[in-house]
């Protein structure tokens, strides 16, 4: 059995708990503007004018395991693995035996998902993942399928069964001008985490630095204007009024 990969990242000190290894997977359901990994969007193995002219790879799974064990020893106690992409619960169903083996090594599992998956998937990773980072993007039903091409009923199903069985989630809001900033999205987030008080928020400004990704795949990049620290520092306000658990980050 095997997966595909974009990237095995080691040494990883943003994404979860401790000293991790990183796997981002390939293939995602949704096509956020905005995002920074588009290398990650397509399942398929792609051209890149880049380095070594493909982006992406196949990984046995025993080989992968054996990557990821390599790193054990700078684990600690809060340290392992992290599922990234892409959208992870896409493979969920091909990296099952992967992670089975590791929770038998108690190798922390951490999962960053923007959540737009069935629900059947979601039900294999709950029983692997330890901690989960869950995006929140664009909460009106219409822009959502529009934008990012995601099914909000989807997301809220998602969220609901995850959060009826683990506190370990962790929020991340990407800061858009463009898009997750207007007025009415900000108080659907904020009604959202006034929902989930209990839950890490993390906030982070979007950047233009993968301009030379979209170039190098030939897809199409739109820069964004940048967020002023104001406006984070505005957000953050707000969101503490309703979570204390916020912080802001850089990604």
């Amino acid at each position: 059995m095997s997966v595909r990969l974009t990237n095995i990242q080691h040494f990883s000190l943003d994404d979860g708990p401790g000293i991790r290894t990183t796997i981002f997977l390939k293939g995602c359901n949704l096509n956020c503007p905005w995002c920074c990994n588009p290398e990650t969007i397509s399942s398929k193995i792609e051209k890149y004018s880049g380095d070594n002219g493909l982006v992406g790879f196949d990984i046995e799974l025993k080989d992968l395991e054996d990557e990821i064990l390599a790193d054990k020893v700078f684990y600690d106690d809060n340290g392992g693995l992290t599922l990234s992409g892409g959208e992870p619960l896409l493979q969920i169903k091909q990296i099952e035996p992967l992670l089975k083996s590791l929770k038998r090594q108690n190798i922390n599992i951490c999962m960053e998902t923007a959540l737009f998956a069935p629900l059947n998937y979601l039900k294999i990773a709950i029983k692997y993942v330890d901690e989960f980072y869950v995006d929140i993007k664009i909460l009106r039903k219409d822009k959502c399928k529009e934008i990012i091409k995601g099914n909000l009923d989807v997301y809220l199903e998602n969220l609901k069964y995850i959060s009826s069985l683990t506190d370990k989630i962790t929020f991340r809001i990407p800061l858009v001008n463009e898009y997750t900033l207007n007025e009415e999205n900000i108080e659907l987030i904020l009604n959202l985490l006034e929902k989930y008080s209990t839950f890490n928020v993390e906030i982070f400004k979007v950047h233009n630095l993968a301009e030379e990704k979209y170039k190098n795949l030939n897809k199409n990049f739109k820069k964004f204007s940048d967020v002023g620290d104001g406006k984070v520092e505005e957000i953050y306000g707000k969101i503490k009024k309703v979570n204390n658990n916020v912080k802001i980050i850089k990604l």
